[in-house]
């Protein structure tokens, strides 16, 4: 389902489930980050739902997998590094903050925002030495001729043979 005009970059508000036709393949991107085979296939696979509630200062996102691969994080938007613990990725340090979409420097990054501003976190694990951008926000999306405002994630991952880039492009769905 699309996204309500309503939802901006500064009100995320909703639940959102992950459209597997509309998104990249996020094998090798996980590859990289040191996520192993198993656990990849099964997140190319299983409906990924996050539901995100957001404020002025942070965004929670409270993720699951298949029912049994669920990740809980405030996203600060106050662009301090915090260190976390991730279920995924492990130990990482992840900052975010609120740009405006003339401020990405990175073209892939920068293409296709609906509105001025989206949210920009950057992770780094030192363990698997990468570091990743990620850039949040909503793009029109065509499906069969038609536009569709979807929420969406580019992501741009360095790491010690190169640089990958993937999106995730997700359905709506109000907060129940």
């Amino acid at each position: 389902m699309a996204a309500p005009l309503e939802l901006t970059a500064t009100n995320m508000n909703g639940c959102y489930t992950m459209n597997r036709e509309l998104s990249g393949d996020t094998d090798a991107i996980l590859g990289y980050q040191n996520i192993g085979w198993l656990t990849r296939k099964t997140l190319g696979r299983v409906p990924v739902t996050l539901t995100l509630t957001q404020t002025k200062e942070a965004i929670q996102v409270d993720s699951v997998a298949a029912g049994f691969i669920t990740t809980n994080e405030a996203v600060q938007l106050d662009d301090q590094s915090y260190p976390l613990n991730h279920k995924v990725w492990g130990p990482i340090t992840s900052r975010a903050k609120m740009i405006k979409v003339s401020e990405i420097e990175d073209e892939t990054l920068k293409e296709g925002w609906v509105g001025d501003e989206v949210v920009e976190v950057n992770s780094e694990s030192e363990a698997n030495k990468w570091k990743a951008t990620q850039i949040w926000g909503f793009q029109d999306v065509d499906i069969k001729g038609e536009k569709q405002r979807r929420y969406f994630r580019r992501i741009k991952l360095v790491h010690k043979k190169g640089t990958e880039y993937c999106h995730t492009c997700y359905d709506y769905s109000p907060v129940a």
